[in-house]
Order: C-alpha cells, then sequence, then structure tokens
C-alpha cells in the first residue's frame, strides 16, 4: 500500500468539504501516488471521496463534447480514467455510488470521442461483469435502450455494437438465474429494442447486432423464453428479429457473409418460440405479411441446409478432407434445427386443434413439401458419408452435425412411413451411436425413440408387448393390423437392434458375454 500520509492527503482533497479546484488537484495527485492496484488504498480514497465531482465532471465534459466535437476533453479524460480504476475493484465496483455512474458513462460511450469513449466501454464492461451491474440495467432498461437508439445514430457502431454484445450476454447468463418479473421486462425491452434497431437499420449495424442479438439469445433456455414472454410479450422482439433475418438472407451482395450469422438468429427464435414464429404459416387468420416472412424463412433454411451438404459431397473420402467438409457443411447443424422446431411444433400443433379450427392446409402442404427435400437430402448425405469413413469417425469428426441431423430425421420419420426404406442403413448407425458413444448415445436415444413408437403403431403392433417381446427373444412381429403405409423397419434385424439399444436390452452378444 502506498504511504498512508499521501493517501490520507488525496482522500483530504477528495472528500465532500473540499472546493472543486482541491478536488482536481487530488484526481491528478492520485495517479502518482496509488498503485492501480492497490485496492486497500482505492478503497480509502473511494470511500472518502466526492464521487458526484466525478459525475459533474463527465456531465460537464459531455457538453463542451456537444458543443465542440473536438478539441480538448481533458475533464472527460480525468474522470474515465479514475473510474477506470475504481472500476477494477470489485469492491468498489459493486457499489451503489459506482453503479450510479452507468447512465453517464453510456452517454460518453456513445459520443464517439476517440479514445474516451473507447475507455468509457471498457469501464462499463468491467461494471457489468457483476451481478449488482446487470441487474441495475436491468431494472431500469431504459439505460441501455438509449444506448442502442445512440448507437443507430453513430457513424462508426462497431464499438458500441461490441459493448451492447457484451452487455447483452451478461444479461441473458444473469436472467437465467434471476427469474424476476422486473428483470425478465428489462431483459425483453433491451433486447426488443436491439431486434428493432437491427430490423431498420440499413447501415454498417445491421450486421454488427446480427451476432450481438445471437449472443444474447444463445444462454436462453426454453423455460427462460417461456418465462419472459409471460412477463412481458415477446412478439414484437420475434418479428423484429425475423423481419432483420430475412432480409440479410436475401442478399447477393456483401451482405451473403453475414447470412450464416442470421440463420443462427433465426435458429434460437424457433428454439425458444417455436408458437409466435410458425403459427403464421398454419392459420389463415395470421397477418399476411408475417406469413410470407415465416413461410421465406423455413424454404431460406432449407434450400441452405441442402446447399451445405452440396458442399459436403464434393470431398473426397480420406480424414483430412473429411474434417474439412464437415467444417464447410457446418451450418446444416443449424438448418437441421430450424426444420426439426418446425416438424416437431406443426405436428404438436395439429394434434390439439379441434376440426374448426381455420388452418391453412395448402400453406403446411407446401412447407412439408420443403422439409421433406431437406430430409431427403440428408438421409442421402449420411449415407454417402458412410461409404466414406466409419460411424465411430463420423461421431468423432462432426457430433454437433450427426445429433442436430438424427433429431431432424427422427422428427420426420415419426410421422411419415415413406422415408423408411431410404433410411432403413441409418438404423444401425444409431444403434452403434447409443451403445457405443457414452456422450451422445443417450440424446440420439431419445430423439429416435417416437421413430420406434411410429413405425409399431403403422403395423398395428403394441409397443409394451414388442418391449416385453425382446426382453423374452419370442418376436412375432404379428403385422396383421398393419396400414396401408406401415413401416418396412418392423421385423428386421436393423429395427429390433435399435429397440433393444434404445430400450436398453442388453443383445445376445452382451449376454453370451456377460456369462463368460
Amino acid at each position: 500500500m502506498a504511504p498512508l500520509e499521501q493517501v490520507e492527503k488525496c482522500a483530504r482533497l477528495l472528500s465532500r468539504k473540499s472546493t472543486d479546484d482541491e478536488k482536481f488537484a487530488g484526481l491528478l495527485l492520485l495517479p502518482r501516488v496509488i498503485d492501480a492496484q492497490d485496492t486497500d488504498a482505492w478503497t480509502l480514497i473511494f470511500d472518502a471521496m466526492d464521487i458526484r465531482f466525478i459525475e459533474r465532471l463527465m456531465r460537464t465534459g459531455i457538453k463542451q463534447a456537444d458543443e465542440q466535437r473536438t478539441g480538448d476533453q481533458a475533464l472527460l479524460n480525468i474522470a474515465v480514467s479514475v473510474i477506470d480504476v475504481l472500476a477494477s475493484h470489485a469492491s468498489i465496483a459493486t457499489n451503489t455510488r459506482m453503479l450510479d455512474r452507468i447512465p453517464t458513462l453510456c452517454t460518453v460511450a456513445a459520443m464517439e470521442i476517440d479514445k474516451v469513449s473507447a475507455d468509457a466501454i471498457s469501464v462499463l464492461c468491467k461494471l457489468l461483469a457483476h451481478d449488482a451491474a446487470i441487474d441495475r440495467v436491468l431494472h431500469d432498461s431504459s439505460i441501455l435502450v438509449q444506448v442502442v437508439d445512440a448507437a443507430s445514430k453513430c457513424s462508426d457502431p462497431r464499438a458500441i455494437a461490441q459493448f451492447l454484445d457484451y452487455a447483452l450476454n451478461r444479461g441473458s447468463h444473469y436472467i437465467h438465474t434471476h427469474h424476476d418479473t422486473a428483470v425478465a421486462r428489462g431483459w425483453a425491452a433491451v433486447v426488443a429494442s436491439t431486434a428493432e434497431a437491427f430490423d431498420k437499420s440499413h447501415t454498417v449495424l445491421k450486421f454488427e447486432l446480427i451476432a450481438a442479438l445471437a449472443n444474447a439469445l444463445e444462454p436462453i433456455t426454453v423455460d427462460d423464453a417461456h418465462y419472459i414472454d409471460e412477463q412481458s410479450s415477446c412478439i414484437s422482439l420475434i418479428q423484429s428479429v425475423s423481419s432483420g433475418c430475412i432480409f440479410v438472407l436475401k442478399q447477393k451482395t456483401e451482405a451473403t457473409q453475414y447470412t450464416d450469422q442470421a440463420l443462427v438468429l433465426y435458429s434460437h427464435l424457433t428454439r425458444l418460440w417455436p408458437h409466435h414464429v410458425f403459427v403464421g404459416l398454419v392459420h389463415n387468420a395470421t397477418h399476411a405479411v408475417h406469413q410470407k416472412e415465416a413461410e421465406l424463412a423455413l424454404r431460406l433454411a432449407c434450400v441452405e441446409g441442402q446447399s451445405a451438404i452440396d458442399s459436403m459431397m464434393i470431398a473426397p473420402p480420406d480424414s483430412q478432407a473429411d474434417r474439412m467438409r464437415i467444417r464447410r457443411g457446418w451450418k446444416l447443424s443449424v438448418c437441421a434445427e430450424i426444420a426439426a422446431a418446425w416438424l416437431e411444433w406443426v405436428t404438436r400443433w395439429l394434434d390439439d386443434q379441434p376440426e374448426s379450427t381455420n388452418i391453412d392446409e395448402a400453406s403446411i402442404y407446401n412447407m412439408m413439401n420443403e422439409v421433406q427435400k431437406l430430409a431427403s437430402s440428408v438421409v442421402n448425405f449420411m449415407l454417402d458419408w458412410k461409404e466414406r469413413t466409419s460411424e465411430r469417425l463420423m461421431l468423432e469428426n462432426g457430433a454437433d452435425l450427426i445429433v442436430s441431423s438424427v433429431r431432424f430425421l427422427a422428427l420426420w420419420l415419426a410421422t411419415d412411413p415413406k422415408m423408411h426404406q431410404a433410411a432403413m442403413p441409418i438404423l444401425s448407425m444409431c444403434t452403434l451411436w447409443i451403445v457405443h458413444s457414452p456422450e451422445h448415445g443417450a440424446t440420439i436415444a431419445e430423439y429416435v425413440r417416437p421413430c420406434i413408437s411410429f413405425a409399431l403403431e403403422t403395423c398395428g403392433i403394441s409397443e409394451a408387448q414388442y418391449a416385453a417381446d425382446l426382453m423374452t427373444r419370442e418376436l412375432h412381429h404379428d403385422r396383421s393390423q398393419a396400414e396401408e403405409f406401415a413401416s418396412p423397419w418392423v421385423g428386421t434385424i436393423e429395427f429390433d437392434d435399435l429397440a433393444r439399444a434404445v430400450y436398453s436390452i442388453p443383445s445376445d452378444e452382451d449376454m453370451l458375454r456377460d456369462r463368460k
């Protein structure tokens, strides 16, 4: 710690009883007397100082900057640099007197003043690293909403967009562990404001905010999303994000590089609020513009998914190329998640509707055709991939791609048996992954179980009886009650092996091994 006498001298100069000139002299003296890492000394200074003097310095500096836009920014430089050091110490950063400086710091951050604005952003990030600061800005959402508004007017909004990226992501992590009405409403207000700016902007800000919004939604769980929507409707947020994503996805010029990010962002919408996203596709009463947007987004996702498959199908069958082509086609995972979200939602929605519901059957049929094309492409891709390598290497080199593709295919195959014959080889692949992958086996088993139930149902076979027969090794496969489009899986060795793996029934080989 610095010599106590010098620290106390600075503290006296900065106290509430001192004149403004004395306080200013104390600020200039601080960096010469106290090391920036000396927590004890800075705590003593903070406890004694008149923090409102620094606030006045910032406000005066802001006024001067508004009037001049150029020239000496000494007041802002001094004030922000002192707050920067204070914010580096957790015990000070979480103090209410420091948190009260956030609104003014946000104003400085958005002013595009060389170095000073960048320093203000650095200070804000230090403060928002603490839950107390996040709680403050979510309880008073106007603070960050004003930053969003200011970003829309910036000539170069990249720095402020990066700050919003960090602030929104921190807010999302915070709300995940703090289900509070005020916090939820504040989060919804800030994200909705950011989404509106993303939708309406036709500058570089639009593309900077794609990542910010995606990082804001990524930590949110389905339960979080449901809670937020209950506290403050997310419909306007969803419509703004959807409209902005579609604009980016339709571009064929310099914005093409952002289409992948737009797909990721849209996939978060379908994961968190599928009803708000998709209801426009199935209900004739929905606004026509929103219906067209939802149709176009799903079509584009299916097209992009098939494009990703095409980019992966051209690689030669060696391990290095296999890893490279998986990286090249990574967005198939995202497109498969979007299509899976649609299938899962529309299946459940149709089951819940009374016969009198005004359903847009033509739209559903058209969308199902698009999804079927993607599903067929995924089946062919997985079979082609299997020919190039092994099931083990498939999962090792592309686990995310495998898991998302299985989920998508399972949802499709659990509703339509017409593709069962083509997908027959995938049964043994899933069996191997379930049995031999401790990390992903349980997830894949959960995804494919509805396919087993559906296949048995098309043949009029009780799943409970089938499972009991598997256990006792007395399978009969009575297909006497089979429907017109009965699944060809039932009665095959591949299907029985998959069912054993899903039901956790030991195979004959496992039983022989245990006996030995």
